[in-house]
């Protein structure tokens, strides 16, 4: 807001002050003189002006605005109005046999906060290993759709072979109606939209069609001669070919001229692709202070380290401090005490160029190396070998999926 609302006894000041500068026939203005309330009917009549001049203000500068006001804003500077509710995502640690087969259509996932979840992939097959993380979306949306850790437990349909489903970090993305702080940044950077050939535009653009676009990243040229993107999802969430084509299909008329279709044809000269994850598993002992709950500091930590590894700020070749990941843990409220000696990882982490990283694997300890459960006895620890644990973490810990 430009206009400073200002009070009534500093514009009476300013009024006796003019006053005073233009005549020497009054050398004192009292409280209950004429002059003073004079000078406080000008003052109030001015503090009503700036009232009003600050609310025409709110109906055009973002900045200043909130609530209906930067809708009205959106909507004269040509802005698509606020984004609606988004749902979330999270991976889950799935137990079974070798080649079990789970399907996007047959299973699904939920546990006791009453939200559903659907694998991201159309099928999964259990690798000999007999563990897998894959990643998963909410079905609903909203707020609620953001469930705590370890609430994920049961699945519909479990083929044979199947024996057990975990979350082991909370789920994320999920929104209500987009915020006044993301709507007034979205509409500040609304001028994009005229720039040509810029990332900045196609991501106004992507969004109009779907809400749920993040960011656009420039990916090369493919083999094909295609101009290849990738998209970053707000919740984490892989895109369906379908969602592309969409994008595609309804953005096609603001794509430059090389990226447009040929006459007569319907192959565009870009191709679309889905951002790429790089998972981080942790695991670490820790002592926590008696009066906290467990589930509460597990919530917190797990909270405080999406801070730390929040992909929408994160930078191309940045790496993943292993010592700011402990010292994250650290001064968590409710951690008494923390070992960096079994703390995982205990080094390092270098990020690819292209890729964003992401919490997938979380396991808190105590001291003598047992699994903190949470009070609802979902966390299993039987099936947390510490052997296939501590391989995976060593040898798929960088592996893009």
């Amino acid at each position: 807001m430009i206009t400073r609302i200002t009070t009534i006894e500093e514009l009476k000041e300013i009024f006796v002050e003019t006053l005073l500068n233009k005549t020497n026939k009054i050398s004192k203005v009292s409280d209950n003189s004429v002059v003073g309330g004079i000078s406080y009917g000008v003052a109030k009549v001015a503090q009503k002006a700036l009232k009003d001049i600050a609310l025409v203000e709110t109906h055009l500068f973002p900045q200043g605005a909130y609530g209906q006001y930067l809708d009205t804003i959106a909507e004269n500077f040509g802005i698509s109005g606020r984004f609606g509710q988004l749902g979330s995502s999270t991976y889950i640690r799935l137990v079974g046999d070798s080649g079990t087969t789970y399907t996007q259509a047959a299973n699904t996932f939920s546990g006791n906060m009453g939200v559903t979840f659907t694998m991201d992939q159309i099928t999964f097959t259990m690798p000999s290993i007999g563990f897998a993380y894959i990643k998963v979306s909410s079905t609903e949306v909203g707020l609620r759709t953001n469930v705590d850790p370890l609430s994920i437990s049961t699945v519909t349909n479990p083929p044979a072979g199947h024996r057990y489903v975990i979350n082991e970090y909370q789920a994320t993305g999920g929104r209500n109606v987009e915020n006044d702080t993301d709507f007034k940044a979205r509409i500040k950077d609304g001028a994009n939209l005229a720039a040509t050939g810029t990332l900045a535009k196609l991501t106004q653009v992507f969004q109009i069609v779907n809400p749920n676009v993040l960011k656009v990243l420039y990916q090369g040229v493919s083999a094909s001669g295609k101009l290849q993107l990738k998209v970053l999802s707000v919740n984490g969430a892989d895109f369906q070919p379908t969602d592309f084509a969409n994008m595609i299909n309804q953005g096609q008329d603001y794509l430059s001229i090389t990226e447009l279709a040929q006459w007569g044809t319907n192959s565009v000269q870009i191709e679309l692709l889905n951002a790429v994850f790089q998972p981080l598993d942790m695991s670490f002992r820790v002592e926590l202070i008696g009066s906290f709950n467990a589930d509460d500091v597990r919530i917190a930590i797990q909270t405080n380290i999406s801070k730390y590894l929040d992909y929408r700020y994160w930078k191309p070749r940045q790496t993943i401090e292993w010592d700011d990941l402990l010292q994250v843990v650290k001064q968590t409220p409710g951690v008494k005490y923390v070992p960096d000696t079994t703390f995982i990882p205990g080094a390092d982490i270098p990020v690819g160029i292209d890729v964003f990283p992401r919490l997938r694997g979380f396991m808190m300890l105590d001291l003598d190396g047992n699994i903190i459960v949470n009070q609802s006895g979902t966390l299993t620890p039987v099936f947390y070998p510490a052997i296939k644990d501590a391989s995976f973490q060593n040898t798929l810990l960088t592996t893009i999926i």
